[in-house]
Formats: C-alpha cells, sequence, structure tokens
C-alpha cells in the first residue's frame, strides 16, 4: 500500500510498505478516507522528536471506513465510518479506568516511533491503518458529518476541549487564546461553550485572527505590540481569568503569566520545544495555577454530537486537500505559509 513515510535529511517521501494487517482479535483494519497534518508530524521531520527512524510511516490524525473487523469487535461492522484520537491507550488499566488516559503505561500515538508507541502503532497518512482496541478508542461518525469535519475532532477540537475543559472556565469569565492554529481555534471554539464574556485571540497571520474573529473573538495582532500590554489596555488593566496557550512558544507562555488575574489558570497544550524558564515566586505570590495536559478520548463522543448538531463548525479550518502522492508540497505549503493554510488534508 502506499504511504507517507521519513526518509533521510529531514525529507519525506510517498512510497510502498507492506499492507496493515489484523494482528489481535480487538483490531480493525480502517481504509482510510482522509488525513492530516499536525504540527507534530513537522517536528517529526526535522528529528525534533527522538527515536523516529527513516522509514517509519507519518502522521495521527484520520478517519475512514471500516474494512476487516476482529473477532472480539462487537461496536463496529464492516462499512462504518469511524475516527480515531491520534493517541490509543489500553482501556483496562487503572488509569483509563479512571479516565487518565495520558497515564496509561501503554499510550501510544501513531507514528510515534520507539518511544511514544509502545503498541508499536504505524502511522496513518497511508491507505489502511491498523486499531488496536477498536471497541474502546474509535468514535462513530454520523453520516451528517463530513470527514473534513470530523478529522478535526480526534486531535485539534480534541486538544482545544481539553484545555478549555482543564482551565475551567466560568460564565463571564475572560479568556485568552494565545496561537491561532487549528488547535487554538478549537480552543476558541471550546471555550465559548462555557460562557465566557469575552475572548481574545493572540496571533501575527491575517488568516488565523480573521478566523477568530469570525468564531467570536477579539483579535489581539502581535505585530502590533506586546500581547500582553494589549491585553491589559482592553480589560482596564484587570487581564483575564484564563489564558490558553496553544502555540508552544516560550515567548507566549511568559507574555500568558503577564496577562493573566491574580488566581487564574493558564492551561497549556501546546507542544514546547524549548526550555521554559518558570517565573516560580511571581506565580506563587499571585497563586496562578497552571494545568496541561493533551487531548482525552473520553470527550470524543460529546464532539461529535457538538458537530453534528451544529453546535461548532469545524469546516473553515480545513483549507486544503491534497492526494496522498501529494505529500511533499502539501508539508511544505503548511510548514512554510502559515499565511495561507490552516489544517491540510491527504486524500489517499
Amino acid at each position: 500500500m502506499r504511504a507517507v513515510v521519513l526518509g533521510d535529511s529531514e525529507q519525506i517521501v510517498v512510497g510502498d510498505i507492506s499492507d496493515a494487517s489484523l494482528r489481535g482479535s480487538s483490531d480493525v483494519l480502517v481504509r482510510v478516507t482522509l488525513a492530516a497534518i499536525c504540527g507534530t508530524d513537522v517536528s517529526i521531520k526535522h528529528g525534533r522528536i527522538p527515536g523516529i527512524e527513516p522509514g517509519t510511516t507519518l502522521g495521527h490524525e484520520f478517519v475512514g471506513v471500516i474494512q476487516e473487523t476482529g473477532s472480539s469487535v462487537r461496536r463496529f461492522q464492516v462499512g462504518d465510518r469511524v475516527a480515531s484520537p491520534p493517541a490509543l491507550s489500553c482501556g483496562t488499566c487503572p488509569a483509563c479506568r479512571s479516565s487518565f488516559l495520558q497515564n496509561c503505561p501503554e499510550s501510544s500515538m501513531y507514528g510515534g516511533g520507539r518511544f511514544m508507541s509502545p503498541m508499536g502503532l504505524d502511522g496513518v497518512q497511508a491507505q489502511l491503518v491498523r486499531v488496536p482496541n477498536a471497541d474502546f478508542v474509535l468514535t462513530p461518525i454520523p453520516d451528517s458529518v463530513p470527514d473534513e469535519q470530523a478529522v478535526l475532532v480526534g486531535d485539534m477540537f480534541n486538544t482545544g476541549f481539553h484545555a478549555a475543559t482543564e482551565a475551567r472556565i466560568g460564565v463571564a469569565h475572560t479568556v485568552a487564546v494565545s496561537g491561532c492554529g487549528p488547535v487554538g481555534l478549537c480552543a476558541i471554539l471550546s471555550a465559548w461553550l462555557y460562557g465566557p464574556s469575552q475572548v481574545f485571540a493572540i496571533d501575527l497571520f491575517d488568516n488565523r485572527l480573521a478566523l477568530a474573529e469570525r468564531y467570536g473573538a477579539t483579535p489581539i495582532d502581535i505585530r502590533r505590540g506586546d500581547p500582553a500590554e494589549q491585553v491589559l489596555a482592553a480589560t482596564a488593566g484587570e487581564g483575564v481569568d484564563v489564558v490558553l496557550e496553544a502555540s508552544g512558544n516560550t515567548n507566549a507562555f511568559l507574555s500568558a503569566t503577564r496577562m493573566i488575574k491574580k488566581y487564574g489558570t493558564v492551561s497549556c497544550v501546546g507542544l514546547f520545544h524549548e526550555s521554559v524558564e518558570f517565573p516560580l515566586q511571581e506565580l506563587i505570590y499571585r497563586g496562578i495555577h497552571v494545568v496541561m495536559g493533551l487531548g482525552n478520548v473520553v470527550h470524543m463522543p460529546k464532539l461529535m454530537k457538538l458537530v453534528e448538531h451544529g453546535r461548532v463548525d469545524l469546516g473553515p479550518i480545513g483549507t486544503h486537500t491534497f492526494a496522498l502522492e501529494d505529500a511533499a508540497e502539501a508539508y511544505e505549503l503548511f510548514e512554510n505559509r502559515k499565511d495561507l493554510c490552516l489544517k491540510v488534508f491527504l486524500r489517499p
């Protein structure tokens, strides 16, 4: 089958690999109808995540149609449309039973290499994908939800929603979202579900700020000055109750600590590739809460319902679709032309 694999010297290659196949009774085989490129894939391409060797199939965001099921699968049958989270867990350990799936000792990301995938999962930018523990991890896709929105539920929407949930946004709170890429935009949509009075959107790209404003947020353009000062000015010096940090940028995190009110919460879901100097004494004095984490598969069924019933519209986040064979061009656009694109899809 055809797949996008990590090449040498920070290159990606589309080539033939062995067909995916069932390995256990809980497995299903999914024919991929749409995959997506994520910032984590770009980090893998450039070697920023250890333990992922050339030849590894890339990708962890996809939707598709079940082509084959293992003997113990009960919730799904051949022909069902399904969405998956980016990382799977066993479903039976104490962490999984308590819904703390990130603590599962078998937690594995598709295409995560030896450090990030104890289950040995291949990536999903391919024609076929094996999904273990299918009854636990997969979410059905309603007929009315197109692939282009469903594919965002597992990672982008899930992560943005997790940021908002962990921050415990309250009615009439003020919220700032730092970094308005796909996760940040989903964080804006998620924040509104909790009834804040105002949401600020912090970024430097016109296309991102425009969509954030379309989603009801007040844009803060960092090209016009220090974002913390802009937020403080817009809130009469009070700052915000919550910052959802989705950029993974060290300076953005420090800026978040300057714009947050006393006893406010900074919720981090951006992936940081540099060390962060934690202003611990200041944060303690001001009683700041800092929470962090990744999306959780337990959110997916309710998030899919929100999309199904039109409570959120993820459609504008997907801006470009390429054939799987044109993955190199798709990666170049996603990585280098953020002023033109948001989410880029690959269609096998």
